[in-house]
């Protein structure tokens, strides 16, 4: 079977093992640290893309409300974010030299009944028409979906960190990662949510994929491999630790 020519198949030309491990979070101070990079491309105005695997906890009738999945920050000025709004909204921004620039919010809640579930997600942009996230391989209704301009860059010389925006922490647990520098499709996103194991790492365009074990990091120290190269090894920070829970 030929994959969808993005680095993104059902084949994979290149075994990976299992994830065999996941990456816990418990929303004191702790995150997984990835090397700033031009995630968005040379030019910093080129489209990109994430796809990431999550767990929240339960926790009374809100267990999503206010939590950060990651962010690029700078300053309260410059910075990406994907996170829940207060109202258990997904939303995806950023904003540069004080100004939105990219700001997506998703029309509706999430179902608190997702809480200790695998939520996969795509977030995949493109700078000409805007953000659409990915669900569990369905895409949201956008209630708001904005670019301010396509071509201020948006790239930042700050790292990815997972778990948290700014100094807001989230407890959640985090399976494999990637960053792309294109745009996903809706089949892509559908690839992505339906494999049962890591997926094919080739193609020009995937840049970062963080399995969180077992690469060849073992299950134990604080690196994590990047499995294509192109990023660089993240770092669990300050505690964040391997999680024997897996999807």
């Amino acid at each position: 079977m030929q994959g969808l020519g993005i680095g993104v198949g059902t084949e994979r030309k290149t075994p990976k093992p299992r994830n065999t491990s996941s990456i816990s979070f418990d929303g004191s101070n702790d995150y997984l640290s990835i090397p700033a990079h031009a995630y968005s491309g040379g030019s910093g105005v080129s489209d990109f893309s994430f796809s990431i695997w999550v767990q929240f906890p339960s926790g009374g009738a809100t267990p999503f409300r206010r939590e950060s999945m990651f962010d690029i920050y700078t300053d309260a000025n410059n910075y990406w974010k994907f996170t829940y709004t207060a109202s258990n909204v997904e939303t995806f921004a950023v904003v540069i030299g004080g100004t939105p620039i990219v700001n997506y919010l998703a029309n509706s809640a999430i179902d608190a009944s997702l809480a200790d579930t695998w939520i996969h997600y795509v977030i995949s942009h493109d700078r000409s028409s805007g953000t659409i996230i990915y669900r569990n391989g369905e895409a949201l209704t956008a209630g708001t979906n904005t670019i301010a301009d396509t071509t201020t860059d948006i790239d930042l010389s700050s790292v990815l960190r997972i778990g948290v925006y700014g100094t807001a922490y989230s407890a959640f647990i985090c399976n494999e990662f990637a960053s792309y520098t294109q745009v996903l499709s809706a089949a892509d996103a559908k690839v992505l949510y339906n494999q049962s194991v890591p997926h094919f790492t080739g193609g020009n365009n995937i840049k970062g994929l963080f399995l969180m074990g077992d690469g060849t990091e073992a299950v134990s120290g604080t690196t994590i491999y990047d499995m294509v190269g192109s990023v660089g090894n993240a770092t669990l920070t300050n505690g964040a630790a391997y999680s024997t829970t897996v999807r």
